[in-house]
């Protein structure tokens, strides 16, 4: 039997060529923005939240224990619990989501962006004016922004 070069299958093999399964349609530019700041975020807020929650003093960050003076919180695990729970876990999800293009991604940015927000609000009731609040409520506030873009450009790709 004689082996066609190119293709290394017997001449007058009549099956179809192996095909390659079909890949996803690019990931738009606005999208792979919008994951690395979820991303980085998520990942921050992962790292930060573990430090408060082992060393609860907050020596790890060099964190104030008497921010918590007024606050419902005896130490800083709970609030780090809580930090690499909801906005490092979210966040992180979130952000490989919108990577595999998955369906409603951009809306989940949105609730992230929101949650976030609403985490430093939150925040800023409980342990009183951080400069670290103004830059993560800007950081929610591209991240909505941006799924919005992502949203609207998905909306007019035929």
């Amino acid at each position: 039997m004689a082996i066609h070069r190119a293709t290394k299958r017997a001449v007058g093999d009549v099956r179809p060529p192996m095909q390659r399964p079909p890949s996803r349609p690019p990931i738009p530019r606005g999208a792979k923005v919008l994951a690395a700041i979820e991303l980085i975020t998520g990942a921050m807020a992962l790292v930060g939240g573990v430090l408060l929650a082992i060393r609860p003093d907050g020596s790890l960050l060099n964190a104030n224990p008497a921010a918590l003076r007024d606050s419902p919180f005896p130490d800083y695990r709970w609030p780090g619990i809580l930090l690499a729970g909801l906005v490092g876990g979210g966040f992180l999800i979130v952000g490989l989501w919108v990577l595999r293009a998955g369906r409603a991604a951009a809306e989940l940015s949105i609730v992230a962006g929101i949650g976030l927000v609403v985490f430093e609000v939150a925040e800023r009731f409980w342990l009183g004016f951080q400069v670290l609040e103004v830059v993560f409520v800007l950081v929610g506030g591209a991240v909505i922004g941006l799924a919005l873009r992502v949203m609207r450009s998905e909306r007019s790709r035929p």
